[in-house]
């Protein structure tokens, strides 16, 4: 259980998540965890019916609930929001950005950093880390142990790359970015030609831009453009271990979930979930606020609003039919073969 400091008291509290307090006042809170591990400093939530005996039972000295449920509480401190997982997660937040330690401003004395290079106030450069030349770093930006940023990058505002974190030459990353280990932006696209019986490799000669506000998970790659610029649209989410291939344009607020993989020159719009393991064959559009669930293959443009499953991926409704279908298919066999005994014996 991860304990912050300062604790919090009840007014506090109240001003952070600006919901309705309802219980002792005089008490402090200095941790959010899971109902089972719970003791009197601790805050929870609570949404699902599922998990109400757990919460009932729990040691927990502050419980959000929804406020039609609070009279199933009695005698219980509560915090009343309609949403109270969310409530929870602004409260953690508050935490993290003001009881954590954050890394000092300045250049830690094993990094290296070219002379050309461009950083803004409050910037900090952790151990063994190297910045190229002519690189451009926002103020507020931590760059981590081990990051290497190579030639001609920008990186914005307020950034965290924590350790190991390697961007490749001239590519942009925005303000307010969240890039987590292992992650390797800007390598060379996938692409080769057989010619004369050999593979070929084709120059890679584009970027990799990502927009404000993105955040991408442990060991995700990215690859740069064969010519112009792979893109990730401002406030999409990355989760890890995904590949993104070269010229690929990803929209704004998008989610992709682990393992998925899109293939070269695929376009997503707008607020398009792929849930973990989807596949995308390149030269396709997923229209705006698509949905394509788990392991499905994607062989073909998903139109917006549309929600796909299955391999290869189609419409999610007409999807289940046919799994649906399938298991009748043993039952089916048989009656055709007792039809066609019968029709030859009539024979």
């Amino acid at each position: 259980m991860k304990k912050f400091k300062p604790a919090l008291n009840v007014e506090q509290i109240r001003q952070i998540t600006g919901a309705v307090y309802q219980g002792e006042e005089n008490l402090v809170f200095d941790n959010a965890c899971e109902p089972s591990e719970a003791t009197s400093s601790s805050v929870i939530f609570w949404e699902q019916e599922k998990m109400f005996e757990t919460v009932q039972n729990s040691g927990a000295g502050l419980i959000i609930c929804p406020p039609q449920e609070a009279h199933r509480l009695p005698g219980r401190n509560l915090l009343l929001s309609p949403r109270p997982y969310f409530t929870l997660m602004s409260l953690v937040a508050w935490w993290l950005n003001e009881a954590t330690d954050k890394p000092a401003p300045g250049i830690h004395p094993s990094a290296v950093v070219d002379p050309t290079a461009s950083l803004g106030d409050g910037v900090s450069i952790g151990a063994l880390a190297r910045i190229g030349k002519n690189v451009k770093i926002g103020a507020g930006s931590v760059i981590g142990d081990g990051c290497q940023i190579e030639n001609n990058v920008s990186v914005g505002k307020s950034c965290r790359l924590y350790p190991q974190v390697t961007v490749y030459e001239d590519c942009v990353i925005g303000s307010g970015v969240i890039i987590h280990s292992g992650v390797v932006i800007g390598a060379d696209g996938f692409g080769f030609l057989l010619l004369d019986g050999k593979q070929q490799k084709i120059p890679q000669i584009g970027n990799v831009v990502i927009e404000d506000y993105v955040e991408i998970g442990a060991n995700t790659t990215i690859d740069r453009a064969t010519l112009g610029s792979t893109v990730i649209g401002a406030g999409s989410k990355l989760d890890n271990l995904v590949q993104v291939g070269h010229n690929c344009k990803i929209g704004r607020h998008c989610i992709l979930c682990a393992q998925v993989g899109l293939a070269g020159s695929t376009i997503l719009g707008d607020y398009v979930y792929l849930a973990g393991q989807v596949g995308v064959a390149g030269h396709l559009t997923i229209g705006d606020r698509a949905m394509v669930g788990a392991q499905s293959g994607v062989a073909n443009n998903v139109p917006p609003d549309a929600r796909y499953m299955g391999y290869p991926a189609d419409d999610a409704n007409l999807t289940k039919r046919v799994f649906a279908s399938q298991k009748h298919l043993p039952e089916i066999y048989r009656h055709y073969l007792r039809q066609i005994k019968s029709e030859k014996e009539e024979q």
